[in-house]
C-alpha cells in the first residue's frame, strides 16, 4: 500500500502543518488491551463458537485475511472481548529489520477474537478515524520512528503497552482525517490501476516473445 508518508505535494505538506491539529497521547484516543488469553495450542476446530485472529492470518496493507482464520473454542469463566469494525490490531513483536504495525479491522465479522500476539486498539471515534490512525502508526515518518526510537530486544523487537500508550498522534480535526482520508484512497486506487497496466504490458510482451520465438 502507497504510504503518503512518501507524498511530497503541496496539499500533503499543508495538512501536515495543519494548524487545527494537536499532539496528543494514542492511549487518550484509544482502549488498548492484549488479545484473547489461550492456554492451550491453537486448533482449528470447525464446530468452534468463535473465530480467531492469528499473525498467519493478518497483512499490514490489505487486513485481515478471512480465509486462512481459524474457528476455536473458548474456556473460561470470563466472556471474550470481540473485535469489531473500525478496531486496529498491533503487532508490538517483530524480528530487527522489520517495525510493529497496525492491521485495520475494515469489516464486522460475527464471533471474532484475537491473539494474545495482538494489543487490540479500540479507537475514541469521537476524536480519530480508524483509518487516519493505521495510516499514521504504520508511516515510516511517525509510528516508524517513534518505533525506531523505543523498540526494545535485540534481534527480537517488543513494544510494550506502555511504552505504545505514551506514542504521541498528531491529531487533525475529524473533518481534515476524513479529507485525508479521500486523499489516501485515492493514491492507493491509483497505485492498483497501475499495477494492473504494468501486468496487462508484461503479459502482452511476453505473448509478443513467444510468438516471435515459434
Amino acid at each position: 500500500m502507497l504510504q503518503l508518508s512518501d507524498y511530497r505535494n503541496k496539499d500533503f505538506n499543508k495538512f501536515l502543518g495543519y494548524e487545527g491539529a494537536v499532539n496528543i497521547k494514542l492511549s487518550e484516543v484509544t482502549d488498548i488491551y492484549l488479545g484473547q488469553p489461550i492456554r492451550d495450542r491453537i486448533v482449528n476446530e470447525p464446530d468452534g463458537d468463535h473465530w480467531i485472529v492469528q499473525i498467519k492470518d493478518v497483512d499490514k496493507d490489505s487486513g485481515i485475511i478471512r480465509e486462512t482464520l481459524y474457528r476455536t473454542h473458548l474456556k473460561g469463566r470470563t466472556g471474550p472481548r470481540l473485535i469489531k469494525k473500525g478496531d486496529l490490531l498491533f503487532v508490538s513483536r517483530v524480528f530487527r529489520g522489520s517495525l510493529p504495525y497496525s492491521v485495520l479491522v475494515d469489516a464486522d465479522l460475527p464471533n471474532l477474537v484475537a491473539a494474545p500476539t495482538f494489543y487490540i486498539l479500540s479507537v475514541n471515534k469521537d476524536q480519530v478515524r480508524a483509518e487516519y490512525l493505521h495510516w499514521f502508526i504504520n508511516s515510516e515518518v511517525h509510528g516508524g520512528r517513534f518505533f525506531k526510537q523505543n523498540a526494545m530486544g535485540s534481534s527480537v523487537l517488543n513494544i510494550p503497552k506502555g511504552v505504545l500508550s505514551e506514542m504521541e498522534v498528531m491529531l487533525p480535526p475529524l473533518q481534515e482525517q476524513d479529507r485525508f482520508i479521500k486523499l489516501l484512497q485515492a493514491a492507493n486506487r491509483e497505485k492498483e490501476i497501475m499495477e494492473i497496466l504494468v501486468e496487462k504490458r508484461r503479459a502482452f510482451i511476453d505473448a509478443v516473445l513467444t510468438k516471435f520465438s515459434e
